[in-house]
């Protein structure tokens, strides 16, 4: 099988001194360098993993029916749902399992070929799905200590107002955790709160360059978004029609995706290398 070149070494978070100060510059022009050496073998894997499932699921799942008012639109949304989350949560699963598979290839420094590359991605699902779910739990008591007594005290308004700081501390605590997939795939931690809690400690000191590095990622992200799909998926309706043009617009949306997650992998991934380093 065919080897993905490295960029260096990566060495699994150990829970060990206080990582180094973080440099997104670096983490940028590292995961640009990485993307660059080994494109091919991205593309095939990203292919594999985020373009074949994200069309899988626009062809499949049903649109929101057009004209609906809001209320309305978010009932059906909900009732579409109900019935494709199977489906939703398959390509979920799959592509958590190709950023494990990228995380490994990226930065394990025996050099792993893509065949071991994807059996430790698979085998590093379960402790993936545990700690993100650890997580999401985490965060969701949270928000229902903070809310539901706002909300019995002072109304649904003072509640809604709540929401806007409960989502700063749960961006904040995906941003300290931002190396939990190479922390068990890379590290081979295998137990979840472990990896919560090496991920955690190999982000200290360094939140908020992270965070500010995130931040930038998905300005970026919602641009390119706009500017590939949202544009010219109203000329293309216009043009072709809804069911037409809707369908191009798809294929287009998935392509735009599957470049994102890629980048993204690969900025985890970079992140990853230097908070480990030694």
């Amino acid at each position: 099988m065919t080897k993905i070149e490295s960029d260096g070494p990566g060495l699994p978070g150990n829970g060990g001194p206080i990582p180094p100060r973080f440099d997104a510059s670096a983490a940028w022009s590292a995961a640009m360098k990485l993307i660059g050496k080994n494109r091919e073998m991205l593309l095939v894997l990203g292919g594999l993993f985020f373009l074949v499932p994200q069309m899988l699921l626009g062809m499949l799942l049903p649109d929101v029916p057009q004209g609906l008012e809001e209320e309305a639109a978010t009932q059906a949304a909900m009732d579409i749902f109900a019935v494709w989350w199977p489906l939703v949560l398959g390509v979920a699963v799959v592509q958590a399992a190709g950023m494990l598979t990228l995380m490994v290839l990226l930065c394990d420094q025996g050099r792993p070929v893509v065949r071991d590359a994807i059996r430790t991605g698979v085998k590093s699902l379960a402790p993936y799905i545990g700690a993100t779910l650890v997580l999401v739990a985490g965060m969701g008591i949270l928000a229902l200590l903070i809310l539901l007594p706002i909300t019995l005290a002072m109304g649904e308004a003072a509640a809604a107002v709540a929401v806007i700081p409960i989502l700063a501390v749960a961006l904040w605590i995906n941003v300290r955790t931002l190396t939990l997939a190479p922390v068990i795939s890379v590290g081979r931690e295998r137990n979840p709160f472990e990896a919560l809690k090496k991920a955690w400690a190999q982000t200290s000191g360094s939140g908020p360059r992270i965070l500010m590095m995130v931040i930038l990622f998905v300005l970026a992200a919602l641009v390119i978004s706009i500017v590939t799909t949202a544009v010219p998926g109203t000329l293309l309706i216009a043009a072709l029609g809804q069911e037409t043009g809707q369908g191009i617009v798809g294929v287009i949306e998935a392509f735009v995706s599957t470049i994102l997650m890629v980048t993204w992998s690969a900025i985890i991934a970079a992140s990853y290398r230097q908070l480990a380093a030694t």
